[in-house]
Parts: C-alpha cells; structure tokens; sequence
C-alpha cells in the first residue's frame, strides 16, 4: 500500500502557510460591507418617506423602481455580503508557538460558552423593549377609552372600563411576548455567566418567530393591501427575516448544525438587522423634522421592540468574527523543548505493506 511518515516542521509550516491562502477574503470583512450598507439603506428610506410616500394611502406617490432607492442599495449590499460569506476565509492565525482557532471553524459546543458581552446586552436591551411596547400598549387602550369616556354620561363614564378592548387574543399575544421577554433575560444571564446559551433558550427562541407570525397576520387582516408599494413591506420583511434568524440561532446552539446552518445565520442576521433599521430609523427621523409634519401624522408609528431587531441580530452575528481560542502548539524541535516525548518504535511511525486479501 503505502507509508505513512510523520510530517517535518517545514512542511507543517508550508501547510498552513497553504491554508491561510485560500481566499484573499475574509468572512470578517461582511461586517464591514453590512455598516456601509446599513447607513447607505437608512439614508435611501428617509429620503424615499420623505418625497415619494403618501401616508393616508400608505403607498408610494410614484411606484416606479427606479424611485425605490433602499432596494437599490440593500439588494446588491446583500449579493456582496453573500458572497464574501460563501468565498471568504475563516483563516487560523499563528503566532509562534500559539495556534488562535477561527471561531467560524469552531464546534458550537465550543463556541457556545465565549459569546461575547454584547450580546448579553443587547438581550436585555431586546427584553426591556419588549416589557416596553407591552406597557405602551395599555397606555394606548386606556387613552382610547379615556377618549370614549369624555363623550359618555358621567353615570355611563364611571361603569366604563380604562380596558373595554382587551380581548382574549390581546391577552394571548402578551403572554407570548412575556415569554419572549423572559427568555431574552435568562440568555442574557447565561451569557454573563458564561455558560452561553443552553437548550432551554434554544426552545423558548421559538416563540419569538410565533409572534412575530401573529403580528403580521394582524398586519394583513388590518390593511387592505401590501404591496411593493406599501410602507409595510419593510416591516414585514424584517420580521420575516428576524423570525429565520433565531430559528437558525437555535439550530446552531442546540448542536443541531447542518451544513449551511451557520451561513444562513450569519445571511439572516445582517439581513434582518439593515431591514429593521431601515423599517424604524426613518420613521423616527421623519417624526423629528418639523416640515410637512401634518401630511406625517397617519403615518404608522415603528413598534418601539423592532429597535432591539437591530442590535440583537448582529451581536449574535458577531460572535463568529471577535472569539478565537487560543491553542498552545508543542515544540518539537531539538533544544529548548517545551516538553519532549519517548523513543517510539519504528513499526509506530510507519505502515508498510499491508496486504489486503481479496473478497471472492
């Protein structure tokens, strides 16, 4: 058959000199594409809400593609970012006698326990909005009835409940997003703790795609169309884009990766991070400007958790670009051993002539 010899130290070298120059691309440098992509979309929403949007119809003034300056930007920033994800490196760097493992080429097992900080942070950020659009809610109903109640008799006004339109569906919805709330703070917890994000939060993610389900069917059932010309794609699209990022998060943590697991989490999560940005941060910024704020105020106010979308997704995206491991390479060499090993026999080291005896 063969011989199997152990590698010299120059050859070792020249493999992993090999290795490192497998693309002239980093995976990294998506990071850098998604901000330039991220302000540039921003950018291109505000003006378009600005000068192209009829908000008592909610559809563009002028429908033509050529106006849609945020596809212009987010589909090729998107095409760019897909690319250097499929054809970049996730290269291991070496440093004298220390090997510092890409934490892309790391088992999520390994992984799951170095998620950095930031992405504790922004889970409590994410739990705290949700709480947040949980109280405005209330906060909105309660106005509403007060409003009701200013036209009633003052016997009718005190009968009158603050909650008249709290149903049982609402109910529902916030008992999901209480859910969602909660596991957001035991990741975060997690995180500090650094036990990373176990089973348990693995499962519960899953509720945060069945809300988000809930929210745009009440998008669809409350409006009469969402086009391509509607100012509710781009929520739409967000939570879209969101829910396949935690469900890909939790296949990934739970030790349920499968070939493309980890492209279509890092794809989804800057994909979801620029659509929400691009859903709120204008909206925000047109409710700032005080020209043409009356043809403004039918405008759809952005739900105050979709903020935490921004923040949330690309700190988890993040934890494969900022967590090597640092490995110690033992030195082989003849002087200054860092340790040194027994003689083995020859019959260890090489394998020679095996016979393999054919099946009849």
């Amino acid at each position: 058959m063969g011989r199997m010899k152990q590698l010299s130290a120059e050859q070792m070298r020249k493999n992993v000199a090999k290795a490192n120059k497998s693309s002239f691309l980093t995976k990294k440098a998506s990071m850098g594409v998604y901000l330039i992509v991220l302000v540039l979309a921003v950018a291109a929403r505000t003006i378009q809400l600005y000068n192209n949007m009829n908000f008592e119809t909610g559809q563009y003034i002028d429908p033509s593609p050529l106006k849609n300056f945020p596809v212009m930007v987010i589909v090729p920033g998107m095409i760019l970012i897909t690319f250097i994800l499929l054809a970049g490196s996730s290269k291991d760097k070496v440093l004298g006698s220390c090997i510092l493992i890409n934490p892309m080429r790391l088992r999520y097992d390994r992984l799951k326990k170095k998620i950095p900080a930031a992405a504790g942070y922004s889970s409590l950020l994410m739990a705290l909005l949700v709480l947040a659009q949980i109280i405005f809610d209330f906060v909105d109903l309660v106005n509403k009835n007060k409003v009701i109640a200013e036209e009633l008799t003052p016997e009718e006004a005190e009968d009158y409940s603050m909650l008249t339109g709290y149903t049982l569906g609402t109910f529902g919805l916030h008992f999901l997003m209480l859910c969602v709330m909660l596991n957001f703070i035991a990741m975060a917890v997690n995180i500090f703790k650094g036990e990373g994000i176990s089973s348990g939060n693995c499962a519960a993610l899953m509720l945060y795609p069945a809300w988000k389900i809930v929210d745009m069917m009440s998008i669809v059932s409350d409006n009469v169309a969402v086009s391509r010309s509607s100012e509710l794609l781009y929520i739409i699209l967000s939570y879209m884009t969101a829910s396949l990022f935690f469900m890909n998060t939790a296949r990934f943590f739970n030790g349920m990766e499968k070939k493309f697991t980890r492209f279509w989490m890092c794809f989804f999560g800057y994909a979801s991070s620029i659509l929400a940005a691009v859903s709120v941060i204008p909206r925000y910024i047109l409710l700032l400007i005080p020209t043409g704020y009356e043809e403004r105020l039918s405008m759809n106010i952005p739900s105050i958790s979709d903020i935490g979308i921004v923040f949330m997704t690309i700190t988890m995206v993040a934890v494969f670009w900022s967590t090597y491991v640092y490995r110690v390479m033992p030195r082989l060499s003849v002087g200054k051993r860092r340790w040194s090993r027994a003689p083995m026999n020859k019959q260890y080291l090489e394998i020679e002539n095996i016979d393999i005896k054919p099946t009849e």
